[in-house]
């Protein structure tokens, strides 16, 4: 609906009339309804000129005057604007307010002159009021009212509405203008000018024309008429018809353009800019000026130009760089090419750091948390001489002992053993040393007084904070890239591969993956999810509001946030600070830990530890405080050999030295150079100016160096054999005890045990190792774990990316050819990469979460996913509303439940699964990507890839290259300090608003909270703990809370469940089904599916089962119990039995277990095809899942089973029972037909004979120990 010029009007339903008068009218609102949706309001002034717009969306209200936009509750705003839902930008030469909301689509456009245009959506057909009409679809019933036909004036006087303390007096009904037949011809020209082809009909715009010139001040004047010609060309754009450039710069100029923009009626309001160029929409045209073809709206520099591709600036943190300019940052060197980066990488070492108390980031910038109590190999290397291995020791903390922390770091080699402690060196004889130490090719010295450094020659640097916790970080050179093993990871670039264990598996959590790598037999890392700040609500308002200065703007740490993102340390430093009954040492140093990152990337923070309460560090014996220090001549020592301290850090950092032109002495006194004592090699020292004879030769102390002349000169019943019994007390030549007990996970890690305390107890002889049930075996014989289970030698488990073997305590893995990831986006704005990075973004706009052809010199994309976010609640929070799929010229939408497909491609395959709680689309663009999309038509979405070629990718997702500390990768291809630069990034309308901060909707709905807490606490319950071992279900959680206090508009149960669903999906994609669903609790109601018909008079429904098997649906956790599952496995409702799963290609039900595939064989899910059996248990995963399917592999049926002869079976090689055994079970399995047992077993009066069966062959089941057959007999 549109009103335009001196007043006409065209309503929803076409129907064109005129009426001008100057009181405040309703344009359109929803009639009949106390709270409506939309209420839009307009007045004209005298001069017929539109002077105020009122545009109200709930509790929202916007007042347009003046060409000034109040926004009620915040005031006057900018365009572009973008919040709440709400999107006001320009739109060629006019304006443009577009609002999504869960319920409502409304677009409203005006022009600050005489125009006013409002579109709603279909769902309010014969619900609006106003001078719009009634939106029924019918042109002449729109002056109806009470069944009298009204006129113009009298319809558009039921629809004032004065403002409040006015009454605008009722206009004078205006003599009706009949239009001069004398301007119809010119109409009739001017309006082909237009559009000659235009199929919106010109009559009635004819009449409109003749009435704007027969009323023009200068009658017949070809400009009169502009305002009409201007909405006849719009209402052609909006119908996709063509319109000529008809305007000149004497006919209805759209005023001067810029130098560089030139005037087009059709052009595209999708503006390509240079931040995105390659920027479409679906959007109609519209009249404005331009960029010239071959050119882009320098949108990054200030005087918004129109400039060729190749001549965009770039942006860097916020600054904006020219084009050709090359900046180097940490790691990289880039030169900004076309509005992007182009970046190299540049040989970094590796850095990996154990910082407050349990927090450990490994070489790829993998962040974990753990709570164990034991000796752990950080790091073990090739690359490490004399089979060097460095070590973190962690032991209990706190006033109560209650926590564990960092308290020491070993380096042991065959050389060398080196404990490093609060201050404390310890060697091989357990003597403690003074620094400065040196052996060999390491040196250890005190940096500064809340450092100490130890160098070595070989390429390991080890960085250890005292003060004010024990705090140690570790730099490798490239010659240990990819060879690597420890807690720091593998150092090769991909992060999703950091938790590597001990026996070569990649586990699924971190308590997991540490336990591999424990160097003494110590008890498994606590499992400590509980928010530590949930126990004391004083405790985290305390901590909130210390830690908060990190995140806060105007304190010292604000000039870094630009550089790097401070809230994953704000995150650590709330925990720490709850977690430890030190509070405050903890708080500092989380601040620290990031004062130390800004530092490293050249930004050193002064003076923060000023502004902190308890951060400052007191310095003695006039020694002074520095945020850049170092011992190298400033000490004594560093005078008499400065091969001994002066090793310079890269990394700047803090502590007490002595100011310039004075040493540190013993007595830890900053004196002058002459004052200084020289240093012997045995710690004895000379005083200054007094002598030694060293060797036969007189040596002199000055300045603190030597000036010499002259030439020189290592209860027992309890032990089971074959373990035997050690007890600290007696002499032995294991000194420590059981401590070093052999074990086969230290087998596995492939070094000494380290203890720090001896322990009595019982210990595997010679040879022999303990394995987790605590027999003693051979090392042949020692099994492998993985997700928390034990497999013995031999046995196999399949992955998605990797088939394994358990082969000595180890697992022997081969690489398949295809591997995939998937990229999560869910609830309000929740994000995984591909590459494994969480975030969480608040963002109204469309963004791009995953497209190639991302790389410089890469042609277009091959395909696009964009998601378009809505707002969710009161709380300002979003969800994904609907997505895109742009391949090529076809685009699929994804939007309201359903999915529509637009266009075609011949190239691009795809194949739609229907499922009641989702869609599933399998797309394949041959030759490079196969791609699966999960949708639960609500808030979720899955985007799984198989790519076949390494095409660099971009967008929301990250870029898929297995590292994801550059997940946050721009479009203009630098890598952003936070996610909120990345975010805004990827934005597809380059007009739409930035977002600027993350909402936090339970601090703004804090009676929310704990309503969400509860619900969500589903997660870390006994329902999913069969999937806490291989899923850290933490970020879920968070997750599930988040969602649930900003759904806070109705919703909020289908926000909380859709949370929680997440993790029962990934936890299904690692082969765990939990069945977490209730009829109380985020039910599924199936029933709705089934067959039924109405019947009776009163028109009741009954079910209709003509076929039970195939027409009766229910509920499952997932679409097949095995585990073993060859298809994207799901939860919904299926109508097959409990081992089946429904085949979408063939429509049918099949087994879960054989896929077709005939007796003796089995399907391989890596070939895709069936295969001999084997005679050997293997356990599959469809990702890295275990399940325990042995016979499955042997006959793969119960069919088979009965027709199978006693020469196929192969007995494990450790049974002690005859074949004639086994021949007797397969006796009484041939023996019986499947019907006869099957009803034997239902008849309740056999229910005797039945046990007496199944007793003979449990029986001889335990003798044979023929698993695989007892599983069949069972299920039967």
């Amino acid at each position: 609906c549109s009103t335009w010029g001196a007043g006409h009007f065209s309503t929803f339903d076409n129907y064109l009339y005129d009426f001008s008068g100057t009181c405040n009218y309703i344009f359109t609102t929803v009639c009949d309804d106390v709270s409506p949706d939309f209420n839009i309001q307009f007045r004209r002034g005298v001069n017929k000129k539109i002077t105020r717009i009122i545009i109200e969306l709930g509790a929202v209200v916007i007042m347009v005057k003046k060409n000034t936009i109040v926004l009620k509750d915040v005031g006057i705003i900018k365009l572009p604007y973008t919040s709440n839902g709400i999107q006001i930008a320009p739109f060629g030469r006019t304006v443009r307010l577009v609002t999504k909301l869960m319920e409502m689509e409304l677009e409203v456009v005006w022009n600050n002159a005489d125009y006013l245009m409002v579109t709603v959506e279909r769902k309010y057909m014969r619900k609006t009021c106003g001078m719009c009409g009634n939106f029924d679809g019918q042109e002449l019933n729109e002056f109806l009212s009470e069944g009298k036909l009204l006129d113009a004036y009298q319809f558009a006087t039921l629809q004032k509405i004065d403002d409040p303390s006015e009454i605008c007096p009722s206009e004078e009904m205006a003599i009706p203008n009949i239009p001069r037949k004398k301007y119809a011809r010119i109409c009739s020209q001017l309006l082909n000018l237009v559009s000659p082809a235009c199929n919106v009909s010109k009559k009635a715009f004819v009449i409109r024309c003749q009435l704007d010139m027969q009323d023009c001040s200068n009658p017949g004047q070809r400009n009169c008429t502009c305002a009409t010609l201007s909405e006849y060309s719009r209402q052609c754009t909006m119908s996709h018809q063509a319109v000529s450039d008809w305007r000149s710069e004497d006919f209805c100029s759209v005023g001067k353009c810029s130098a560089d923009q030139i005037y087009k009626e059709c052009g595209s309001p999708c503006v390509k800019t240079c931040s995105n160029p390659e920027y479409s929409c679906s959007s109609y045209c519209t009249y404005g000026c331009f960029c010239p073809e071959g050119t882009v709206l320098d949108d990054i520099s200030k005087n918004r130009t129109c400039v060729p591709i190749d001549q965009c600036p770039c942006t860097l943190n916020g600054e904006k760089y020219d084009s050709g300019v090359t900046m180097k940052a940490t790691c990289r060197s880039c030169k900004c090419t076309m509005g992007q980066w182009n970046c190299n990488e540049l040989p970094c070492p590796g850095r990996c750091s154990l910082e407050g108390g349990s927090f450990v980031t490994t070489f790829d910038s993998r962040s974990y948390r753990f709570h164990g109590v034991c000796t752990y190999i950080l790091m073990k290397s090739p690359s490490l001489p004399y089979n060097g291995t460095l070590m973190a020791v962690y032991d209990k903390s706190g006033y109560s002992h209650s926590e564990t922390s960092l308290t020491a770091i070993i380096y042991l080699s065959a050389k060398d053993k080196i404990v490093i402690s609060q201050n404390e060196l310890l060697t091989d004889d357990d003597e403690l040393k003074w620094l400065p130490y040196r052996s060999g090719d390491i040196t250890i010295f005190k940096q500064s007084s809340t450092h100490i450094q130890m160098y070595t020659t070989f390429g390991l640097e080890l960085i250890v904070q005292t003060q004010p916790v024990f705090q140690a970080y570790i730099k490798v050179g490239l010659l240990f890239k990819g060879r690597t093993l420890g807690l720091c990871g593998n150092y090769n670039g991909d992060t999703t591969d950091d938790f590597m264990t001990s026996m070569d598996i990649i586990e699924g959590t971190a308590g997991l993956f540490v336990d591999s790598w424990r160097s003494g037999n110590c008890h498994p890392a606590a499992e400590r999810d509980t928010d530590p700040c949930s126990m004391s609500q004083l405790n985290k308002m305390s901590a909130e509001t210390h830690c908060s200065i990190l995140t806060k703007k105007g304190t010292v740490f604000e000039k870094c946030h630009s550089v790097v993102n401070p809230a994953p340390f704000y995150k650590r430093c709330i925990y720490q600070a709850c977690n430890y009954e030190e509070t405050f040492p903890y708080i500092c140093s989380a601040m620290g830990s990031y004062a130390r990152v800004c530092a490293s990337m050249g930004l050193i923070l002064e003076n923060w530890r000023d502004t902190v309460d308890n951060c400052t560090i007191s310095c003695t014996g006039n020694q002074t405080f520095s945020y850049h220090t170092e011992a190298c001549d400033r000490t004594c020592l560093s005078l008499s050999d400065q091969t001994l301290e002066c090793y310079p850090t890269d990394i700047p950092i803090d502590g007490c030295n002595c100011p310039k032109g004075t040493y540190l002495n013993h007595r830890s006194e900053c004196v002058r150079k002459s004052m200084c004592h020289c240093y012997l090699e045995d710690k004895r020292f000379i005083l200054p100016d007094q002598s030694t004879i060293i060797g036969g030769i007189t040596c002199y102390c000055i300045n603190g160096k030597l000036s010499c002349t002259g030439k020189p000169q290592d209860p027992a019943e309890n032990c089971k054999p074959p373990k035997k019994y050690v007890s600290c007390s007696q002499n032995s030549e294991n000194k420590y005890g059981a401590s070093c007990s052999p074990t086969c996970q230290m087998l596995a890690t492939g070094i000494e045990c380290v203890p720090t305390r001896c322990e009595s107890g019982c210990v595997c002889t010679d040879g022999l190792y303990e394995n987790l049930d605590g027999m003693c075996v051979p090392p042949d014989e020692c099994p492998c774990e993985y997700g928390g289970i034990s497999y013995k030698k031999g046995e196999e488990i399949h992955t998605e990316c990797k088939t394994c073997t358990c082969t000595r305590g180890k697992w022997k893995c081969v690489q398949k050819s295809r591997c995939s990831s998937t990229c999560t986006l869910y609830g309000e704005g929740h994000v995984t990469t591909f590459d494994g990075q969480r975030f969480v973004f608040d963002g109204n706009c469309e963004y791009i979460l995953a497209t190639d052809g991302c790389g410089m010199n890469s042609s277009h994309s091959t395909f696009k996913i964009v998601t378009e976010n809505v707002i969710c609640g009161k709380s300002g929070v979003t969800c994904s509303r609907s997505i895109k799929i742009h391949l090529g010229n076809m685009t699929l939408m994804l939007a309201e439940g359903t999915y529509f497909v637009y266009g075609d491609n011949p190239l691009t395959q795809f194949h739609v699964k229907k499922n009641a709680l989702h869609l599933m689309f399998d797309i394949i663009i041959p030759g490079k990507y196969n791609m699966t999309l999960i949708w639960n038509k609500h808030m979720n979405i899955f985007i799984k890839i198989f790519r076949e070629a390494q095409d660099h990718l971009c967008g929301l997702c990250g870029n898929y290259n297995g590292n994801m500390r550059d997940d946050f990768e721009t479009r203009s291809k630098y890598v952003a300090a936070n996610e909120l630069e990345f975010v805004n990034s990827w934005k597809e309308n380059p007009m739409c608003g930035d977002v600027f901060f993350i909402v936090d909707p339970c601090s703004k709905n804090p009676y929310r909270k704990a309503w969400a807490e509860r619900k969500c606490s589903i997660i870390n319950s006994q329902v999913f703990a069969p999937c806490h071992s291989k899923v850290y279900r933490m970020p879920y959680y968070d997750a599930c809370v988040r969602d649930s206090c900003g759904c806070d508009t109705g919703g909020d149960c289908e926000c909380m469940c859709d949370a929680i669903a997440v993790y029962a999906k990934a936890c299904l994609d690692v082969g765990v089904c939990i069945d977490w669903r209730a009829p109380e609790f985020c039910p599924v109601y199936c029933d709705y599916f089934n067959t039924h018909q109405k019947s009776g008079s009163e028109g009741t429904y009954s079910y209709n089962y003509w076929d039970e098997r195939n027409c009766t649906w229910h509920y499952r956790p997932c679409n097949c119990p095995q585990q073993n599952y060859k298809y994207v496995n799901i939860e919904g409702c299926y109508n097959c039995s409990h081992n089946e799963y429904f085949d979408h290609e063939e429509g049918q039900c099949k087994p879960c277990s054989c896929y077709n595939c005939s007796h003796n064989e089995y399907f391989d899910h890596e070939e895709g095809q069936c295969k001999p059996c084997r005679h050997e248990p293997i356990r599959t995963t469809p990702e890295t899942s275990t399940s325990s399917t042995g016979a499955m592999s042997e006959f793969c049926s119960y069919e088979a089973l009965l027709t199978i002869t006693s020469d196929a079976i192969i007995l494990p090689e450790a049974s002690t029972t005859s074949m004639d055994d086994c021949n007797k079970v397969l006796a009484i399995v041939k023996t019986t037909e499947m019907n006869a047992l099957n009803s034997t077993l239902e008849d309740s009066g056999n229910l005797s004979s039945n046990l007496d069966m199944a007793t003979q062959l449990t029986k001889l089941y335990l003798e044979s120990n023929a698993c695989w057959l007892m599983i069949h007999i069972c299920r039967k």
